[in-house]
């Protein structure tokens, strides 16, 4: 005998999806430009991946000097002006001559920056150790306004190479819904101050960029819309069974 639901049970069905609507993170994708090759990029320039649109902003606002540069981490050869990090056999992105990087979703909606990886490209090898800046991170906020942080580079390894590490995102920035994020650099001044222009020195790379697409709220509301006419379907159901029930039994 096939058993019909109950209301309660319908209604725990609902309350239970919508939990799970409030819940889960929405799907993950990672910027890591493995659909790329090696190549450059003036101000002005962009590209795509994961659903993404990147564009390569010069130091002069509106400029299209030479700016950025996708490298090839498992080819020794790939830097031979800069002292690229060490650290990363994959493609990677390359913000150079104080330039940045604006990152927006290609469908124009919302999303979230969970983490990504950076390093600091050195101007030329053979530099003390000391951490000579920080990748700046400055996201435009869906619903107006703007979030940022600076992240110090990391140190240079035992051979006197800088090396790739994970931004320790806070939960500040972690948690905002963006419409665009910029990524660029900066250099201390010796004064408490990080500043860019620096003279084409400011440069960072990054890869791995951890996104999410964030659903409009309209999206959450058709779904439980959803929901509810299936509820409403199924005590239909369940009226129609016990009206059936009741039916008299003819001779």
């Amino acid at each position: 005998m096939k058993s019909t639901p109950t209301l309660k049970q319908l209604a725990g069905v609902v309350v239970s999806a919508a939990a799970l609507l409030g819940a889960a993170p929405a799907m993950a994708d990672t910027i890591n430009f493995e659909s790329h090759g090696p190549d450059i990029f003036a101000g002005g320039d962009t590209f795509a991946e994961a659903g993404y649109t990147m564009q390569v902003l010069d130091s002069i606002a509106g400029g299209g000097g030479f700016a950025g540069a996708i490298a090839n981490g498992a080819d020794p050869d790939t830097c031979s002006v800069a002292a690229c990090p060490v650290g990363n056999n994959s493609m990677y992105y390359l913000g150079l001559n104080d330039g940045g990087l604006n990152i927006h979703r290609t469908d124009a909606t919302a999303f979230s920056l969970h983490g990504l990886d950076y390093a600091f490209v050195a101007p030329v090898g053979g530099l003390p150790n000391f951490s000579y800046g920080q990748l700046v991170l400055t996201g435009t906020l869906a619903g107006g306004g703007t979030v940022r942080s600076a992240f110090d580079f990391q140190l240079q390894n035992g051979a006197g190479n800088y090396v790739f590490g994970a931004v320790p995102l806070g939960s500040a920035f972690g948690q905002a819904t963006l419409s665009g994020l910029t990524v660029s650099a900066c250099l201390f001044d010796g004064n408490g101050s990080c500043f860019n222009p620096a003279a084409n020195q400011a440069q960072f790379a990054i890869d791995n960029l951890n996104v999410s697409a964030v659903p409009e709220p309209s999206a959450y509301a058709m779904l439980m819309l959803g929901l509810g006419g299936v509820a409403f379907a199924a005590r239909r159901r369940v009226r129609q069974n016990g009206a059936a029930a009741n039916l008299p039994v003819q001779a």
